[in-house]
């Protein structure tokens, strides 16, 4: 009798206690993004996941669709506006369509190293960009580094502007970056991600500008023979979630969601210097012939990236500034 009695105490102590986390385990959040499992975004993803399921103790639960299963990379800006889906994490160029001032990425020629970027991604430039999503009807979250964005080719290293002349480059869209395209007589195609082996298997494209973090494990270099190391801009993932999304969670979900946010995004720098490494061997090991640029070549580029930021923007100009207070 003793023992039944225990028992029924007990679960009329987690039904009083317990009901309402009961009912918010329900929330799950669909998290789309168009990188492979295996990249850097996807494992960041899958922490985050991970993070959040255990800092919610359950209540709240993130379901990832990598691989662009969802919605093609073009479209998630709009998806999370519209609640399609919950969180998203876009290259960072894409946000330009809705507020220019994230060309500051994708500067040619501006950034100097990875490190250099981590600490603009997680200072006043990234958060002050993160903040303004809100008018946009998202709730920035994060910044996720992915490298630096190198120039590949399928012949000869891109080592000068001439190199690229009259080549067919893909390029995720960024103004600054098809400007100069532009600028050294190259065309500038622009296609999602998941489209890029098959173009550069059928010659549609003969070069893409990105990271070597995505180019490893999307195989690219399959169809891609030489990658030179000229700072184009620096890869990133921009985090954000649907408002309304964020609004069905109780103070103590957000909480504990932010926290996973935030070590997810210390986790995702730690593995990024690594990750660039591993993925530069990976693609080294599978053929790929890896350039740096001497002084002088350097300097060429420069020469024709600062007619680029001349042009752009006040603000975006103020974070060039910024940036190369930084150096």
């Amino acid at each position: 009798m003793k023992k039944w009695c225990a028992v029924a105490l007990g679960a009329a102590v987690m039904l009083g206690g317990w009901g309402d986390r009961a009912q918010a385990a329900d929330l799950v959040l669909k998290f789309a993004h168009e990188a492979p499992a295996t990249a850097i975004k996807g494992r960041s993803a899958d922490k985050l996941a991970e993070l959040v399921e255990k800092y919610t103790n359950g209540s709240v639960k993130i379901e990832v669709f990598p691989g662009g299963q969802l919605v093609p990379t073009t479209e998630e800006i709009r998806a999370a506006v519209r609640g399609q889906v919950d969180i998203i994490a876009p290259y960072t160029s894409y946000y330009s369509a809705i507020d220019s001032s994230w060309d500051i990425f994708y500067q040619p020629m501006l950034f100097t190293s990875p490190e250099q970027a981590m600490k603009v991604f997680a200072g006043p430039i990234g958060v002050g960009l993160l903040n303004k999503l809100d008018n946009s009807g998202l709730k920035g979250l994060s910044i996720w580094h992915d490298g630096p964005v190198y120039a590949f080719t399928k012949g000869e290293p891109a080592l000068t502007p001439a190199s690229l002349k009259g080549q067919k480059v893909r390029v995720a869209p960024s103004k600054p970056i098809e400007t100069m395209l532009e600028k050294i007589g190259a065309t500038s195609i622009s296609m999602p991600a998941t489209e890029v082996y098959l173009a550069l298997q059928q010659g549609v494209a003969n070069g893409v500008i990105t990271t070597p973090t995505y180019a490893a494990p999307a195989r690219w270099g399959e169809v891609l023979t030489t990658m030179t190391r000229s700072l184009w801009g620096v890869g990133g993932y921009g985090v954000a979630m649907n408002k309304r999304s964020w609004a069905k969670m109780s103070a103590e979900q957000q909480e504990g969601f932010m926290r996973a946010v935030k070590e997810t995004e210390e986790w995702n720098q730690q593995q990024t210097l690594q990750n660039i490494s591993a993925s530069e061997e990976a693609l080294a090991k599978g053929g790929m012939k890896i350039h740096d640029l001497t002084p002088e070549q350097r300097e060429e580029w420069v020469g024709l990236a600062k007619d680029i930021w001349a042009a752009a923007p006040a603000d975006v100009k103020a974070m060039i500034t910024e940036v190369q207070k930084s150096q």
